[in-house]
């Protein structure tokens, strides 16, 4: 072995012992700005003839490759850079993810020639305004995952730079490529149990406020200056999807809205958990007091029932007094539904309060004295002395309010409060009719005529009325019906029926005789008269009702 030999021996001994002191020095700290710095002085240590060091990380949050530590170079400028994956040198090792050695000029040039003209700026300001001769790049990768690059660089001579000192650095890097996958961990860990920390906290001040009773008008400014962020709350359960309003929600139902300044994801990690804290907070506070009306309803509900019951007079004055009602005034009942399904869904308490409040809110506003309260899905409210002008603008507003929903409304006659179960039973016949005729959704009992009394009558009995008094015609000719009905509807005005018929009046003529004939009465005859009206006025509803 001559000389050489043993020197070039001696020199891989000298870097092999470094090498593994380099490995238990990346492997000290678990800090990446410590990691990072002894990269930098492991890379200087093996290659002593470089000008520059640099190392690039890759941002996931950005997706650029931002400048992180070096040595030689103007570090203030070089943060300023921010590489896409592909862009210049950096940027092409980073996408490869293979090491790259440049020993000319011309090279490098090419690769940098993809660098921005705003990145290239910064870039020349922080090598001080030197051109590369010679460089090479090495990929910080790890399980197949780059974490960004390290670039030696050389400005003063060219081909400076072997495979050998390439692969020194490489495994360096491999090498370091698992110090900061620990560091990444372990402060990942730290962040976490930071976190932890701050929410328990957090969690501690929301609470404290629901603690002492203060409410939701206290949560609000406690997000606020958590937050640092102007916060807007919607008492609402309608939620439209907006990056900017923050439900909160109890189960699968909405109890209000956070409408934030911006949208949620822009506020920071730490931000968001006080901000779903404090809707954590305020669904609690939202769902004690919907308790507490629950049980305001419910105990309504007992007051109603007692009124439906007659009460005794030692109850009514205690009953008024509740209700805040002069004792002479006249009850009316309206009773309030859906035609389609229901007014509220029964799984969602909120939702039935929200719109007994909204009533109530239009109802003090119209009329100042009234008792709402709900039985099954029905809205039932109760009006002592109002006007029909009143209540003809309370059911507009109720409609309003449910201008959603397709409701009916069925309005009872006024009564004394000892007889209120007559004006709700009243209701109820009122709704129950314009379900079953359709001819209206808004029903009041005391403007029906004799209607409301065939609506009472059993069906039996009425399809055998109308077989007794036009079955006979119903099995004839089609026109001769159509005849009658026009005839009763002219209030037997022979002109004005044959004119709707666009018949002469001759045929008019001759199709009466025929009626009268298969039908054995006298359309002049008044008994017969009022018959055949009746007879096809419940024929007709008949009809509608199918």
């Amino acid at each position: 072995m001559n000389f050489q030999q043993i020197e070039t021996s001696y020199l891989d001994l000298h870097k092999a012992k470094k090498l593994l002191e380099i490995n238990k020095l990346l492997t000290q700290s678990l800090h990446l700005q410590d990691v990072l710095q002894n990269l930098i002085t492991a890379a200087s240590e093996l290659v002593n003839i470089t000008d520059t060091f640099i190392i690039y990380l890759y941002d996931e949050n950005t997706g650029k490759l931002k400048f992180e530590e070096g040595k030689g170079v103007d570090v203030e400028s070089l943060r300023k850079l921010s590489l896409d994956p592909g862009e210049s040198i950096t940027g092409q090792v980073f996408t490869k993810k293979k090491a790259i050695l440049f020993n000319s000029e011309q090279e490098i040039d090419e690769s940098m020639s993809t660098m921005s003209p705003e990145n290239y700026h910064y870039y020349l300001k922080g090598v001080h305004g030197r051109k590369i001769k010679s460089a090479f790049c090495v990929p910080i990768v790890y399980k197949d995952h780059c974490f960004g690059i390290l670039i030696v660089d050389n400005f003063n001579h060219d081909g400076l730079f072997s495979m050998a000192d390439m692969e020194v650095i490489k495994n360096i890097a491999d090498q370091s490529a698992i110090a900061i996958e620990h560091s990444r961990v372990y402060n990942h860990l730290l962040k976490k149990n930071q976190l932890l920390t701050d929410s328990i906290s957090i969690h501690k001040k929301f609470y404290q406020v629901i603690i002492e009773g203060y409410g939701i008008k206290s949560i609000i400014p406690l997000l606020e200056e958590l937050i640092q962020s102007r916060v807007i709350y919607h008492e609402t359960n309608l939620f439209q999807r907006n990056d900017r309003y923050f439900p909160i929600v109890r189960g699968q139902e909405i109890l209000g809205v956070l409408e934030l300044e911006k949208p949620f994801a822009a506020f920071v990690e730490n931000e968001q958990i006080i901000i779903e804290h404090a809707s954590l907070a305020m669904a609690l506070e939202i769902t004690k007091d919907s308790a507490l009306l629950e049980q305001e309803l419910h105990f309504r509900n007992e007051v109603f029932n007692q009124l439906l019951n007659e009460v005794q007079h030692y109850d009514v004055g205690r009953i008024m007094h509740y209700l805040k009602w002069d004792q002479t005034n006249d009850i009316q009942c309206i009773i309030v539904e859906s035609a389609v399904d229901s007014l509220w869904k029964n799984n969602k308490v909120k939702e039935k309060q929200w719109l007994v409040l909204s009533i109530e809110k239009m109802l003090n506003n119209i009329c100042n004295k009234s008792f709402v309260v709900t039985h099954t899905f029905q809205l039932i409210i109760l009006l002592p002395g109002v006007t029909d002008t009143v209540i003809k603008k309370i059911i507009q507003e109720v409609e309003s309010i449910l201008n959603k929903e397709k409701i009916i409304v069925g309005i009872g006659r006024k009564t004394s409060l000892q007889q209120l179960a007559t004006s709700y039973q009243e209701a109820l016949r009122s709704i129950s009719y314009a379900k079953t005729y359709k001819t209206s959704n808004i029903i009041e009992y005391s403007k029906l005529g004799m209607e409301r009394l065939f609506h009472e009558m059993e069906q039996h009995t009425i399809d055998m009325y109308i077989q007794d008094k036009i079955g006979k015609l119903l099995n004839s000719d089609a026109s001769l019906l159509e005849t009658l009905l026009c005839f009763i509807s002219k209030n037997k005005n022979h002109k004005e029926t044959a004119t709707e018929l666009h018949i002469h009046g001759n045929t008019l003529y001759y199709r009466l005789k025929k009626i009268e004939e298969i039908l054995q009465s006298s359309l002049n005859n008044e008994k017969d008269w009022v018959d055949l009206m009746i007879a096809t006025q419940l024929y007709v509803a008949k009809q509608k009702n199918r």
